[in-house]
C-alpha cells in the first residue's frame, strides 16, 4: 500500500484501461492527422509530421498516465525534458516522436509502472507498423526536396516543369526567393517522383536547361534543400 501511494496511479492501472486510452488516442491520432490534410487540400504535406500527430498523442496520454496525480512527478518530466540536448539537429518531428518515446518508456519503467511501459511500447510499435502500410507516416521516403537556382533573365519556371514532368509525379512549392540583387531565382519545391522516374534523370534534365546555375536533391522530406 505504501508503495501505491508512493508511486501513484501508474502502477494500480489494469491492461485493459490502458488499452483502451492508448487505442482512443490512437484513433483521435489518426483522425487529426486526416483532419490536418483535408484542411489542407492539394498540398504535398509532409509525411513525418502527420505520422507523428498520431504518434504524439499516445506518447502524451502513455505519460499522463505515468504521471496520474502525482505533481513531483510532473515537475520531474518537466526537468527531464529541459535538460534534453542534441549535439545532432534533429530534422523531423518524426524522429522528435521517438525521442519522446524512448523517454516516455524510461520514465514508466522508473517509477515501476511496467505495465505502461510495456502495454504503451508494444501498441505504439503496432501503429508504426500500421502507417508503415498506410504510407501514412512517409517512412517508404517518396517524398522529397527539390531545390533549383536559376538566372532569372534567361531561364523561366515553365521549363523547369516541363524538365520535371517526365520524372516527378506530383511536386508543390514550398519557396521562391530572388538571390545576388535578383540575378537569381531560387525555387523549392516538394517533390513526389513517378515510378519509372530516376533521380540521376531528373538532375540530369534540369542541369540541361540553359540558365540552370544549382540543383539540389534532398531524399530527407524534412531537409531544407539547402547547400553554400
Amino acid at each position: 500500500m505504501e508503495l501505491d501511494l508512493a508511486f501513484g496511479q501508474a502502477i494500480n492501472l489494469g491492461i485493459a484501461e490502458i488499452f483502451r486510452g492508448l487505442f482512443l488516442a490512437a484513433v483521435l491520432g489518426i483522425w487529426s492527422a486526416l483532419l490536418y490534410r483535408v484542411s489542407i487540400p492539394n498540398r504535398l504535406l509532409s509525411p513525418a509530421l502527420q505520422g507523428s500527430l498520431v504518434l504524439l498523442a499516445m506518447i502524451g496520454a502513455m505519460i499522463m498516465m505515468v504521471i496520474g496525480n502525482n505533481v513531483a512527478r510532473a515537475f520531474s518530466l518537466v526537468g527531464a525534458l529541459a535538460i534534453i540536448r542534441f549535439r545532432t539537429r534533429l530534422r523531423s518531428p518524426w524522429d522528435i516522436s521517438f525521442v519522446f518515446l524512448s523517454l516516455a518508456v524510461g520514465i514508466a519503467c522508473g517509477v515501476l509502472a511496467y505495465r505502461v511501459a510495456l502495454v504503451g511500447a508494444t501498441m505504439i510499435t503496432l501503429v508504426v507498423l500500421g502507417l508503415y502500410a498506410m504510407n501514412l507516416a512517409g517512412v517508404k521516403g517518396d517524398v522529397h526536396l527539390l531545390r533549383v537556382d536559376l538566372a532569372a533573365w534567361q531561364g523561366t519556371e515553365k521549363e523547369l516543369f516541363a524538365a520535371m514532368d517526365p520524372h516527378v509525379r506530383q511536386r508543390w512549392m514550398t519557396e521562391a526567393r530572388s538571390l545576388r540583387f535578383g540575378e537569381t531565382l531560387s525555387y523549392r519545391y516538394r517533390v513526389v517522383m513517378r515510378a519509372d522516374g530516376s533521380v540521376e534523370g531528373l538532375l540530369r534534365a534540369l542541369a540541361d536547361l540553359e540558365g540552370v546555375e544549382r540543383v539540389v536533391f534532398d531524399a530527407d522530406d524534412e531537409g531544407t534543400g539547402q547547400s553554400d
